[in-house]
């Protein structure tokens, strides 16, 4: 059995569901797939291309803009650098965030590939229903770390899981391209482990987080 992929704990606790194999560090509270049930890149992003994120989704603009209100404006001062990580094909927060001041980059692993993150540095990264998608965490936290300015402010949102032991009737995972799972104990971890300051979380799906 592999370690966990944000900690390295070796002892992990496992449950068998239809989508595949899952995983529960004790340690940092993150839950994972077994990565020999991931389902192909062209079936994940067809799957990402079946969702309706564009501008003229009011209810999807309104997420966002409530995003913005709780997880990054009380945290910000004048608008800055900004990435707009795993945008999907229409960067709809980017947009938003343009026409607030930001100067905003984006980039997908899928739809904008070609941005050279590692000569960039930035005041905000946004990071919003794309953690549950990343398998390797503890790299992709260790990227977030090298692309933020000192004092940077990274805003992610993804749905926190519940109790490991309800966690086989939680729906988010139903999703086949929902693989990785966090909750406040594992924000917890990460700021105690990481030159992170967690400085909001509303105990449901939004975090902010400073780099020290």
């Amino acid at each position: 059995m592999e370690n966990c992929f944000l900690c390295g704990w070796g002892k992990r606790e496992e449950k068998s569901l239809s989508q595949g194999i899952y995983r529960f560090c004790p340690n940092c509270e993150l839950i994972s797939l077994d990565p020999r049930n991931l389902i192909s890149l062209r079936e994940e992003k067809e799957r990402y291309l079946e969702h309706d994120n564009t501008l003229e989704n009011e209810g999807y603009v309104k997420m966002f803009n409530d995003f913005i209100s709780r997880a990054v404006n009380p945290f910000v001062g004048s608008p800055g650098q900004v990435l707009d990580y795993g945008c999907g094909p229409e960067p709809v927060l980017g947009e938003l965030l343009l026409r607030m001041g930001f100067q905003v980059e984006v980039f997908d692993p899928f739809f904008y590939p070609q941005k050279k993150l590692e000569k960039e540095s930035f005041d905000l990264i946004t990071c919003t229903e794309v953690l549950e998608h990343i398998s390797k965490a503890a790299d992709f936290w260790g990227m977030v770390f090298s692309l933020l300015r000192p004092g940077g402010l990274l805003a992610i949102m993804t749905h926190f899981h519940p109790d490991w032991e309800e966690f086989p009737g939680w729906w988010y995972h139903r999703d086949p391209t929902h693989i990785t799972f966090y909750n406040r104990r594992t924000l917890d971890w990460i700021t105690e482990n990481m030159p992170f300051e967690l400085l909001y979380q509303d105990n449901h799906k939004m975090a902010s987080l400073r780099k020290q």
